[in-house]
């Protein structure tokens, strides 16, 4: 036997702490590799069979929910479209109207509804100018005669009737349960009534939903009772949109219109019709994007915008630099002026469409475009073409497991529409006549005539991935500011690679044509606002733009972003696979 010495005793103890040494550091490395790491600070809500996406949590749920027994994306948006009238009722609407998308993806084909409000058959410019000659904006903005022909129930009607798969009842039902048992007042409703108050509480029928007995608006944590929202609902969710057009809920509202002043009567109800458009569309870097046409003025807008900002390799500029939003702002400011120019009702103008998508147009307003200084508004017109709205508007987003996907916007106008609610009815309607051009010539192509569509800035947006699948689902509202806080989420997904909730997240600009000042959100830097500064820019620190409801596709999932930017906003998504009747994608009649 051997007998160790302290020396051999010192290197068998070196050896064994080297060795306890080494296996330490194996393991200290197998728990760094352990450590998740992430590339963004900011992360979307995940899905795999399905999202919904609104400004409205309870709305949210009401489309996931249908969704999760099985409904395809076109019910979860109808679903969610009733559901917002009664849980967001500054934007969601029964007595608006809006634009939807649909992609069909068994058909690889996207299909656009106009269903915006029209001028009644009496409408007349002069019922709104006073003695001399003034627009009389008070009678446009508030009460009944505000308020056009409402499309929102026929166009979504027009969607089920197309592409639904689950009874229409049990669409319209969960809104008029929520409207039966009451929703309890959020923090963020209860400032919306508050500084609606004043505008709502001229109208009996609306200060006695919408008010407090007292004449306040209703606090946080009471609970709003919609009786007779829920009744009209019901009608609505028994007869279809016949009950809305031409039944007895009709009979309450041209009987109110009558005894209100306004202008809606039985026949304008029952002469609406929603119009199937043929999309707008480009190519953008290596997507195909899709958007509303006219009487949509965002959809050719933003397509001519996305053709100018195709000259410029913004990738190689970088996000947020001053050249990036430098080139934001002069496209921007060009697109303005054709929009204010060209545009109105296809039904009764006729507008150089082809030219105004055209890429090569596009490029030839870029190369007017210096990236070293900016462009004077005033210096600014229209790009010669041959010829051949309020910011309380609201957009959800729905896709389904099978790849359909519908891009719905819809608006009352302002906040509260024109304030006035259709006694009996609950329904509160829109102000949508003010958005007719009075103060330009008669032959404008938005001037009032009956049963016109007014220009709409409303845009909600499809973009297709190169194997023709749904990459991205995004609208919002936001009036003038729209289309360009949806050039910006493209631009951020596609040029800068960020992810949906990234690109949402990051602060925003706007630049119009009728002002010099480039409005910009809080959170840029005041170096990158020196920098705009010297360029030429006006700058002004505005509030938030927009309120962004999106779902993009990544990896074979669903990505989800609720814009933070207006409380209560939610995505929520399925994970779990629905029952099989989702599978069998959109009905086409």
């Amino acid at each position: 036997m051997k007998v160790c010495t302290a020396r051999s005793v010192r290197i068998i103890l070196l050896a064994l702490a080297g060795s306890l040494l080494l296996g330490a550091t194996a393991g200290l490395a197998q728990t760094r590799q352990a450590i998740i790491r992430y590339d963004s600070v900011h992360h979307p809500v995940v899905a795999a069979h399905g999202m919904v996406v609104s400004q409205n949590e309870l709305a949210s749920r009401v489309g996931r929910d249908i969704l999760g027994q099985g409904g395809n994306a076109v019910d979860a948006a109808v679903a969610t479209g009733f559901a917002l009238a009664v849980t967001l009722p500054r934007a969601g609407n029964l007595g608006g109207s809006g634009f939807m998308l649909v992609h069909v993806a068994e058909e690889s084909k996207t299909y656009a509804l106009d269903y915006r409000s029209m001028a009644p058959l009496t409408a007349d410019a002069a019922l709104f100018r006073g003695d001399g000659g003034q627009v009389d904006w008070d009678a446009l903005t508030h009460g009944a005669r505000a308020a056009a022909v409402p499309g929102t129930v026929a166009g979504l009607f027009e969607a089920w009737q197309r592409w639904g798969s689950m009874p229409w009842g049990e669409l319209v039902a969960p809104a008029q349960a929520l409207a039966s048992a009451g929703i309890v007042v959020s923090h963020d409703l209860s400032f919306a009534l508050t500084e609606a108050a004043q505008t709502l509480g001229n109208f009996g029928s609306s200060a006695a939903i919408y008010l407090r007995p007292d004449g306040q608006a209703w606090r946080p944590g009471e609970r709003l009772m919609q009786p007779d929202l829920a009744w009209s609902l019901g009608q609505i969710g028994q007869g279809g949109a016949d009950a809305f057009y031409r039944g007895e809920l009709a009979d309450r509202i041209a009987a109110a219109f009558a005894a209100a002043g306004g202008l809606i009567t039985r026949d304008d109800l029952a002469a609406y019709r929603v119009r199937e458009r043929a999309v707008v569309a480009t190519d953008y870097r290596g997507y195909r994007v899709v958007s509303m046409p006219p009487v949509s003025a965002g959809g050719v807008t933003l397509i001519q915008m996305l053709n100018m900002l195709s000259e410029f390799d913004l990738a190689a500029i970088g996000a947020g630099s001053v050249q990036h939003l430098h080139l934001l702002a002069e496209v921007m400011k060009r697109a303005a002026a054709n929009r204010r120019t060209w545009l109105g009702d296809p039904d009764f103008v006729k507008i150089p469409l082809a030219e105004y998508i055209s890429p090569a147009i596009g490029k030839a307003m870029a190369g007017d475009i210096s990236l070293d200084r900016m462009t004077e508004v005033e210096s600014v017109r229209p790009w010669p073409m041959l010829p051949p709205e309020s910011h309380d508007t609201t957009h959800f987003s729905a896709v389904d497991g099978a790849g359909n996907a519908v891009s719905n916007t819809y608006t009352l106008g302002h906040s509260f529409g024109g304030s006035w609610v259709a006694p009996g009815t609950g329904i509160l309607f829109d102000n949508q006549m003010r958005n007719f051009s009075y103060r330009d010539e008669p032959g404008h192509p938005n001037a009032l005539v009956p049963k016109k569509r007014m220009l709409s800035t409303m845009t909600p947006t499809i973009v297709l991935d190169a194997e023709g699948e749904v990459f991205l689902v995004t609208g919002t509202p936001g009036g003038s500011y729209i289309i360009n806080v949806i050039l910006q989420i493209i631009v951020n997904l596609i040029d800068f690679n960020m992810n949906i909730s990234e690109a949402t997240h990051r602060p925003r600009i706007y630049q119009g044509w009728n002002r010099p000042q480039l409005g910009l959100e809080p959170g840029f830097s005041p170096d990158l606002i020196r920098q705009l500064e010297q360029l030429g820019h006006e700058t002004r620190i505005e509030q938030t733009m927009g309120s962004v409801q999106s779902i993009s596709r990544h990896s074979g999932r669903l990505h989800g972003a609720a814009d933070p930017r207006r409380p209560g906003a939610m995505a929520l998504g399925l994970m779990a696979p629905p029952p099989v009747r989702a599978a069998t994608g959109l009905r086409r009649d």
